[in-house]
């Protein structure tokens, strides 16, 4: 045996090249963790060109097992933007923004700091998307088209780990348990802001399960956010707090998050059911910072 697969039997098949966590070999595509919580680079495929039924199966694959996947070198028009995000579903536009957009592709939200403009850190919070929709999105592909290499990454925690990682008692506690979701914070911060074209209505709260249940791998992750989730079900704001800011404060940990040092090309999908993002608002005024992203629609929690 030689020394890489001694390193790969002795620490499981997540370890080894190029294979799934059960061990299962990628035949079409190259697969590469990028960290421990989650995250895998993907190569050995060109975006913009047509997508054969193996390679989209093993792509899909990838990204259901690792959470985040991230293809390098990669030049996108908005059509291959759009035909990628539906291998994973239909393609939603944000049922609020509706400022930047591309013409001819509502879809597609450009996510823009133009030199010279100051950044108000609107994305700088720990939060997923849209959980205050009925189908909350499975996820976003965001596509790189303006970076300083180092500035502005994007942060995502691994929901599933912190789940497993909470005791006994905490995950009892929350068995079973649903919380509000609404789009009232956003509302707020958006008019405030002026970011978008100002929000005059919005949807009615729901409520979703403070577990959800990923249905391709029946691994279970939180899903509260600090964006959308109000309160937690039967209880008041000031009693679901302490619960709420313990679950905000504990999926956090360092252990749980992969740090994503953006380039030029890069094209990042994330599962928006099973983690929290952050932007770091650190980059100085005269950076051009512009993603393309796209949402695949997503299914009621459960």
């Amino acid at each position: 045996m030689d020394d890489v697969a001694q390193i790969a039997t002795a620490a499981g098949p997540s370890a080894a090249p190029n294979v799934d966590s059960s061990g299962v070999p990628y035949k079409r595509i190259t697969v590469r963790r990028l960290c421990g919580a989650l995250g895998a680079e993907v190569g050995g495929v060109d975006l913009a060109q047509p997508l054969d039924a193996e390679v989209v199966a093993e792509i899909r694959r990838a990204f259901y097992d690792n959470h985040v996947i991230c293809f390098r070198g990669q030049d996108l028009p908005p059509a291959s933007q759009m035909a990628f995000t539906r291998i994973f579903g239909k393609v939603e536009q944000h049922p609020l923004y509706r400022s930047a957009q591309i013409d001819g592709f509502p879809e597609i939200l450009v996510l823009e700091h133009k030199a010279g403009e100051y950044y108000n850190g609107r994305n700088d919070i720990w939060h997923a998307d849209v959980t205050f929709a009925e189908r909350p999105p499975l996820g976003s592909i965001l596509h790189c088209r303006a970076i300083w290499e180092g500035f502005g990454d994007t942060m995502f925690a691994n929901l599933c780990l912190a789940y497993e990682k909470l005791s006994d008692g905490m995950k009892r506690a929350l068995s079973g348990m649903k919380a509000e979701h609404s789009a009232a914070i956003l509302l707020v911060r958006n008019n405030r802001d002026k970011y978008n074209k100002p929000i005059e209505d919005i949807p009615p709260p729901v409520l979703h399960p403070v577990v959800r249940t990923l249905p391709e791998t029946g691994r279970k992750a939180l899903f509260v956010n600090s964006a959308y989730t109000t309160r937690l079900a039967d209880m008041t704001v000031e009693e679901s707090k302490p619960i709420l800011d313990y679950l905000y404060q504990f999926g956090t940990r360092p252990d749980f998050i992969y740090r994503h040092r953006w380039r030029v090309g890069d094209v990042v999908m994330f599962d928006n059911r099973c983690l929290w993002h952050y932007v770091a608002n650190d980059f100085p005024p005269q950076m051009h910072r512009r993603m393309h992203r796209t949402t695949a629609e997503g299914d009621a929690p459960a």
